[in-house]
């Protein structure tokens, strides 16, 4: 019985995997709560027991999508195909996001709701417009909700980087600083684990599930449902591109860094769209064009995450202030790290211009168009 009609008979969707041995017990408690009418608060500590038991936070999904899709496909029905595997990678790490016990496990998270961000926003005409509003905004959510710990993890994983070159005393100075931090990051974990038990999220996941499982109208009056998927992407891929080419072009020395953040996130969804597509492509042209654009994205990246750094450490200061009250040493130390991590990011903001310089090259640009301007499969 193939998933759809399983989908049909049991009125949800079921889990498919051989990733983990474990896993059928994670999905099976899942549809049962989904079956009930909803995850109760208790299911998220349940979950994360089951995958305590078979030793599956140890075993934390890969981030990787591997994808398999027809190029004749209906759009409709490859979104979906995607969405379930977005959704799988979500409840695999989920537990583990709970546990706080290993940080890839919220990473990864992150990257399945990005990802799923990026899709809904190239799926208009594709989904019903009531579940594209529901699901959009449910996904922003996610998005906010888990930022927090995740810019404090990777504060945390940067912190001996930054202290270098600060000398012994000024690193020990610190300290009280990475002790504060810490604190702060348990903060975040709880109200994370508090917003991952709440009813909005059990009901934004199992509505999102329940979709996914419904059949797919065959009379479906969308604009673009039944466009072969091959066309859905090409197109797609290829408007991002330009944005990005458009956006990049535009900045300057005195673009501000929300120019640079901007950018950023649409190489993002350039490189989500590859990803998700990137079965109907030649494996050795993706990887060079995802390789001319991830040499940018690196870029972008350190660069929006000093940004965010200074900016945490600057809100941290007043609640410092109160805390080194008799250790001045810290907020003098403080300050000299705040002014190491401002020296990088203009460093930083110099590779721009040669970064995306390499990136429009005729011989990257080149690749692009063989592989997405042309609306045709193309062979292995």
């Amino acid at each position: 019985m193939d998933l759809q009609s399983r989908a049909n008979r049991h009125g949800h969707w079921q889990h498919h995997t051989n990733t983990e041995a474990g896993f059928g017990r994670l999905s099976s408690t899942f549809r049962y709560h989904l079956k009930m009418g909803g995850l109760p608060k208790r299911s998220i500590s349940e979950r994360q027991q089951i995958m305590v038991d078979t030793d599956l936070q140890s075993h934390v999904l890969s981030p990787k999508l591997n994808l398999k899709l027809a190029p004749e496909m209906r759009a409709d029905e490859a979104v979906r195909v995607i969405m379930r595997r977005l959704l799988e990678m979500m409840n695999t790490n989920e537990a583990g996001v709970s546990a706080g016990k290993d940080i890839e496990c919220l990473h990864n998270f992150r990257i399945a709701v990005r990802r799923n961000r990026s899709l809904l926003g190239q799926v208009h005409g594709i989904i019903p417009q009531h579940e594209w509003q529901r699901f959009t905004r449910g996904f922003a959510w996610l998005g906010v909700i888990t930022r927090s710990a995740r810019d404090i993890d990777v504060y945390l994983l940067s912190f001996e980087d930054y202290t270098k070159g600060l000398g012994a005393v000024a690193a020990k100075a610190l300290d009280p600083l990475r002790e504060f931090i810490l604190h702060q990051q348990q903060q975040a974990h709880q109200q994370l684990v508090d917003s991952l038990k709440s009813a909005r999220y059990s009901q934004l996941m199992a509505v999102w599930a329940t979709f996914l499982a419904s059949p797919l109208s065959s009379r479906s009056r969308l604009p673009n449902a039944k466009l072969p998927v091959l066309d859905l992407a090409n197109q797609r891929i290829w408007r991002m591109l330009r944005r990005v080419i458009r956006q990049g072009t535009e900045i300057d020395a005195d673009s501000p860094p929300q120019a640079l953040h901007e950018l950023r996130k649409s190489c993002k969804k350039l490189r989500y769209l590859i990803e998700f597509f990137q079965s109907f492509y030649p494996a050795d042209r993706v990887r060079k064009a995802i390789k001319a654009l991830k040499s940018l994205q690196d870029m972008l990246g350190e660069y929006q995450d000093l940004q965010v750094q200074q900016e945490m450490l600057k809100n941290f200061v007043p609640q410092m202030a109160v805390l080194a009250s008799e250790k001045p040493c810290t907020l003098a130390a403080v300050d000299r790290m705040m002014r190491k991590l401002a020296k990088r990011q203009l460093k930083v903001r110099k590779m721009f211009k040669q970064r995306f310089a390499r990136f429009i090259e005729e011989k990257h640009q080149k690749v692009f168009r063989q592989l997405f301007k042309s609306g045709k499969a193309i062979g292995p």
